[in-house]
């Protein structure tokens, strides 16, 4: 009896320890898969502030379209708690994210990136899981004549495809943008 007993308790206490294993590389992937995220976009913003000249505000010029594919919540990874996109005022660009209630990590853009669509330029994706389109496009800023034109990579979302549990994508969470059909920025249901 007393042998059952032990083996219970040891097996109980191997599965807390192997539970917790599994839970912490859950994190590690997916910090490691928002990682790769950011590369990806950062790589598209530097690419097309390198390469490409800076068309007048309203006017469609060079562009970038990035698929960023977030982790979904599950066994094997973790969902995002906080992914922002922030401009600064000092011409860059801060890129803030936080997994499965970890501490906020904050990284640097080379350029200032504005999401038209909000009205303080900040592009919010928090708790997001799936798929999410984004199209970065140079942008210039005219002002006054005695002042200089500022430069900067406006981002527009054109499409959200979440996933819930276990992966499978949730068609009703799905926005798209018939492109370039649609002349002005409207969200299709």
């Amino acid at each position: 009896m007393i042998r059952y007993v032990l083996a219970i308790i040891l097996t109980t206490a191997l599965l807390g320890i192997g539970v917790a294993g599994v839970d912490h590389a859950a994190t590690v992937r997916s910090e490691q898969q928002v990682e790769t995220q950011i590369a990806k976009f950062e790589s598209a913003a530097m690419s097309l502030l390198d390469t490409e000249e800076p068309t007048p505000s309203g006017q469609q010029g060079a562009r970038r379209i990035v698929d960023l594919d977030f982790p979904s919540g599950g066994f094997t990874s973790k969902a995002v708690d906080t992914f922002r996109i922030r401009p600064n005022p000092k011409g860059v660009s801060l890129l803030e994210y936080s997994v499965s209630g970890r501490v906020t990590r904050t990284r640097h853009v080379g350029a200032s990136v504005r999401n038209l669509g909000a009205a303080n330029g900040t592009t919010i994706f928090d708790g997001h899981t799936g798929t999410v389109t984004i199209a970065l496009s140079l942008t210039e800023a005219r002002g006054e004549p005695e002042r200089s034109s500022e430069v900067y990579i406006a981002l527009r979302v054109l499409s959200k495809v979440a996933e819930a549990s276990g992966g499978v994508r949730n068609e009703k969470a799905m926005w798209s943008l018939r492109w370039p059909e649609a002349r002005s920025w409207r969200r299709f249901a």
